[in-house]
């Protein structure tokens, strides 16, 4: 055996008899061990920084007296759930990285931290000045109110504020001052404004918002959207009128004016309200849930109260994607939706887990065609299928009359028991599809109150519904 004096390969450790590689054409220097991390150029090297936890990040600084530079400097992604300090010390060690750090702010995440007023009055103005990209405002307990540095943030892009107050000043916006000029991703949660000219300011002053969340927002009980960027749009309301009934004023009714690039309207959690009425949104692709606890639905000269129609017109043409929630889903209320959107070619029904004693039963015979039923539905979701006399009817108006049907799943709660199936396939007489093409599946389902288990504003996600 020759002896190799450079580094060992991982052949020469397996067996005796098995040759060595060939050396490398350009073979490495004798000082192979240098760091070869600290060769790469700046803008690399604090790229990768930023992208470490902060404590990690910060350790670094004592590699070498070249990596003692380059943290400062990095982009700042400071949470302050990473940081390896007891609750109480978390706002005296945010404001030190603030102050020490020279670079620009990527990200700031409060989680645990319970900053007093002027604590939060300066991270806000340090943060402006080194132009925040995405800014995290969860408070554990009490709620934040948020000072008038929060508008300075001029640079953000996205915001998460839960819990929160905003800012009185907000509301000169509607005069038309721009605040957050890159901002395209809002969420309020469990937020309050103190007037509803506050909320329609905020969001007047930010002209490149594409997706909005307003889930449980108190201090507006009437909102006109009128946006030219907006594409997606989620709304919630508490789950009972306490709040309500305590002063708090929420969002009863909600107007989508003019809203052109609109592609998904979701409402999500909804157990009551708020009423929508759709106005002008050409592209809209996506909507639901819709359901009982809506008062009032309004799709352009199309009407329904609590899911009755009152009107109805086929206007909405780019709705794709249509989902709604049911107490007690009819052949007669369905069918009603579905003539509202033509071209619709995947439809979500969801029943609930307690049917009103007191609930109408509706006998519907199919008169005029449905344009969506000959044409384009291809995709039906039964969510919290039992076998109940009228989910069964509206199963077999489904089978018999959508002709380009290709999926019809069953998401049932029970276990899907062989016998449980054998009678349910009988009772939909499945031999007498209009689509011969179409397939059923079924499949055990866990009921859930939570309408969305993605993130709903995400526009990235295909289907939100699909959970």
């Amino acid at each position: 055996m020759h002896l190799h004096n450079g580094p060992l390969s991982p052949f020469s450790l397996s067996s005796p008899i098995m040759a060595l590689p060939p050396a490398p054409a350009n073979p490495i220097p004798a000082a192979a061990d240098t760091d070869q991390i600290s060769l790469l150029p700046d803008c690399i090297l604090t790229t990768i920084l930023s992208l470490l936890p902060l404590p990690a990040a910060a350790r670094t600084q004592i590699l070498s007296r070249r990596w003692r530079r380059l943290w400062p400097s990095a982009p700042l992604h400071l949470l302050d759930s990473h940081l390896p300090v007891p609750t109480p010390s978390l706002p005296a060690a945010v404001s030190q990285i603030l102050a020490t750090h020279r670079g620009n702010a990527a990200r700031f995440d409060v989680l645990l931290a319970r900053p007093s007023a002027a604590d939060l009055d300066s991270w806000l103005r340090s943060l402006a000045a080194k132009h925040l990209q995405e800014l995290v405002l969860r408070p554990p307990d009490v709620p934040l109110r948020l000072p008038p540095s929060l508008l300075s943030c001029r640079s953000l892009r996205s915001a998460e504020l839960t819990n929160c107050r905003l800012p009185e000043d907000a509301s000169a916006a509607t005069a038309g001052e721009v605040y957050f000029p890159h901002l395209a991703e809002l969420t309020l949660r469990l937020s309050r404004a103190p007037s509803a000219a506050t909320l329609r300011g905020l969001l007047a002053g930010c002209p490149e918002l594409a997706s909005l969340s307003l889930d449980r927002v108190f201090g507006c009980r009437t909102l006109c959207v009128r946006s030219r960027g907006l594409r997606s749009l989620t709304v919630s309301v508490s789950l009972t009128r306490q709040r309500v009934l305590e002063g708090a004023e929420e969002l009863e009714h909600l107007v989508v004016e003019d809203a052109p690039a609109l592609e998904r309207l979701l409402a999500h959690d909804i157990n009551w309200g708020p009423s929508i009425n759709i106005v002008h949104a050409p592209r809209l692709q996506m909507l639901g849930y819709l359901g009982v606890g809506i008062p009032e639905l309004q799709l352009g000269s199309a009407l329904f109260r609590s899911m009755h129609a009152v009107r109805l017109a086929a206007e909405f043409r780019c709705v794709r994607t249509l989902a709604l929630e049911m107490a007690d889903p009819q052949v007669k209320h369905v069918a009603d939706f579905l003539q509202c959107f033509p071209c619709l070619e995947t439809l979500y029904v969801t029943s609930h887990m307690v049917v009103p004693q007191s609930m109408e039963i509706l006998n519907y015979e199919m008169d005029d065609p449905i344009e969506c039923l000959n044409y384009c539905l291809k995709t039906v979701v039964l969510k919290g299928y039992r076998g109940r006399k009228h989910e069964v009817q509206l199963a077999m108006f489904l089978v018999r009359c959508a002709r380009v049907l290709r999926v019809m799943k069953f998401l049932c709660e029970n276990d899907c028991n062989p016998s449980w199936l054998t009678n349910q396939k009988r009772r939909l007489l499945l031999d007498k599809r209009a689509s011969l093409g179409a397939q059923f599946v079924f499949q055990k389902f866990t009921k859930s109150y939570i309408r969305f288990l993605k993130k709903a504003s995400n526009i990235s996600l295909v289907d939100p519904f699909d959970t």
